[in-house]
């Protein structure tokens, strides 16, 4: 067991910040510290594989659109993926009412 420290990920906050969006910290899991009885270094299982934002169990659990995160646009390069040079906003196809017009 080590002395309580700042978390070095959230700096002490317990929150990640997307944006306006506010999620609990991960490596702290949300109490600001590590050491102490919060000794995340001692566990020995492996992290999860990162994942998209989209797919974290916090993300899941909201109540808005986890596309678009409640704005309603969403931004694409242009085209199905290759890149084109060009940074089209559109309405969020999951959730808009222009998409869904």
């Amino acid at each position: 067991m080590t002395d309580r420290l700042e978390c070095p990920e959230c700096g002490g906050t317990g929150e990640q910040a997307i944006g306006s969006l506010r999620l609990g910290c991960l490596f702290c899991r949300g109490l600001g510290y590590v050491g102490d009885d919060n000794e995340p270094a001692e566990e020995t299982h492996e992290p999860p594989a990162p994942a998209p934002v989209w797919e974290a169990p916090a993300v899941r659990s909201l109540t808005f659109c986890r596309v678009c995160f409640g704005s309603g646009t969403v931004v694409n390069l242009g085209g199905t993926g290759e890149p084109t040079g060009k940074l089209v906003e559109m309405p969020c196809p999951a959730c808009s009412r222009d998409a869904q017009a």
